[in-house]
């Protein structure tokens, strides 16, 4: 017992509760009291990666089921975050919620009146949109680097597999489209198409690898521990990976990554000159690849062939695909009535419960999406909020000391352009999205309670 008296020696004040008190607070900190949203996180992290896997190739027969296979663990996260007393429910939350369930109220009244396809359009924001706030409350910055580093063991399994979908007859086996029919490549150039890889379409492997290009810049600019041949051979999967994804948005996403980690990095001569050397070891890898790999040349030709192409057709640009992302949902929404219930008319799978095919019944850029199926106020009160949150994610990252802002800046590589532009109706994007903003956030809380 440690006693204090005071200096006119009459009260003694008795610190065995205090300190008692303390160090129970700390031990409830550091139990792992968040050790069961970790780990349903986790399986979440997983199921993005491998949700296309268990469509095509494993059991292709339950691919419309499992379209959903993760909502189950969204809605025990959420459930477990409330029980165990987690601060996710914000402003964001709770504004997104009252939109979309006033949104669902009106789909069922004057709308489709489809339930599952007002559902299954309202679950996206009300069950998936908190797990970004639970990940950033619950994520240690441990927690990161180790999802971090499985992200980079995962890219060059991915890589060996995009390789032989890349190589291969749309016919194989390997290029088995959802259900176990027909293919899932993509349209691609010179007669190749572009690869799924482990997801149900190329947009969720071109949002893989833009995600896991953001671990490949941190490990090689700080000074986290990470085995050098993990990172290496990650990097030199991912070289290898983009031209054969013939996907521009994933060479110009892993560029756009790169620039943000430039302005992450450049605080002090150190950091600018280990950002010159991981720039030179890319390179040097890069050129050595186009020298000694026919696979790796081919791939660039034909990614070359394909951005050609479609910079000579209308509107095929990808820079002006994404300003018209972002102009033209206002546009649209000045001819918007108030209010529309379409709710889940804009995803693929309402489309097909409502047409019995799949199409764009709304529209395929996801902020128009949005305006459409829920009109002027509900959607484009939805619209801003998302461009808020992206904003003020940024200026949070901007505004750390110099030596933590490489992590939240690299993330805001890839996590604005998901919150903006992200086709959330796509499950597989849905799912990046979550994982990568919450990541993000999750990097700024940790720099926060430390500062």
């Amino acid at each position: 017992m440690v006693r204090l008296r005071t200096r006119d020696g009459r009260r003694t004040f008795v610190f065995t509760d205090f300190i008692n008190n303390v160090m129970n607070t700390t031990a409830h900190t550091l139990t792992p009291e968040y050790k069961s949203i970790k780990i349903a996180i986790w399986l979440y992290f997983l199921l993005w990666i491998f949700e296309g896997a268990l469509r095509k190739w494993i059991l292709p027969g339950l691919a419309t089921p499992l379209l959903i296979v993760r909502d189950p663990i969204a809605i025990y996260i959420i459930f477990r975050a409330f029980y165990l007393g987690v601060k996710f429910v914000n402003v964001y939350v709770i504004l997104s919620s009252f939109f979309t369930l006033l949104s669902l109220v009106i789909t069922f009244t004057f709308g489709h009146e489809n339930m599952f396809v007002g559902v299954y359009g309202a679950r996206i924001m009300l069950l998936h949109f908190p797990l970004i706030f639970v990940i950033g409350a619950v994520f240690t910055k441990e927690d990161i680097l180790k999802m971090g580093r499985v992200m980079l063991a995962i890219t060059i399994a991915m890589t060996v597999i995009i390789y032989f979908q890349f190589i291969s007859p749309q016919t194989a086996y390997i290029n088995t489209g959802l259900g176990g029919e027909g293919s899932a490549g993509f349209d691609g150039a010179m007669g190749y198409f572009r690869p799924s890889g482990t997801f149900s379409f190329t947009t969720g492997l071109s949002s893989y690898y833009i995600l896991a290009s953001v671990f490949v810049f941190y490990f090689w600019l700080s000074k986290e521990a990470c085995s050098k041949i993990l990172l290496i051979s990650s990097t030199i999967a991912l070289i290898i990976a983009l031209p054969l994804t013939v996907s521009r948005t994933a060479v110009l996403g892993v560029l756009l990554v790169g620039f943000f980690a430039f302005l992450g990095s450049s605080t002090s001569i150190k950091s600018i000159f280990r950002l010159a050397l991981t720039i030179a070891v890319i390179g040097v890898l890069f050129a050595v690849l186009q020298k000694t790999t026919t696979v790796f040349n081919l791939g660039t030709e034909v990614f070359m062939s394909r951005v050609d192409t479609a910079n000579g057709q209308k509107g095929g640009s990808i820079i002006q695909r994404s300003i018209d992302g972002f102009t033209e949902p206002f546009t649209t929404l000045l001819n918007a009535p108030l209010f529309e219930g379409n709710l889940g008319m804009g995803t693929n799978a309402g489309a097909q419960l409502l047409t019995g095919k799949r199409s764009f019944l709304v529209s395929e850029g996801e902020l128009n999406r949005v305006g459409g199926e829920q009109g002027l106020i509900l959607g484009g009160g939805l619209i801003v909020l998302r461009l808020v949150f992206a904003c003020g994610l940024f200026f949070s990252s901007l505004k750390l000391p110099g030596k933590f802002k490489l992590l939240p800046l690299t993330f805001c590589g890839t996590a604005l352009f998901l919150i903006t532009q992200g086709q959330w109706a796509q499950p597989s994007m849905l799912g990046c999205s979550v994982i990568a903003s919450g990541l993000l956030v999750a990097s700024l809380n940790v720099n926060t309670k430390r500062e």
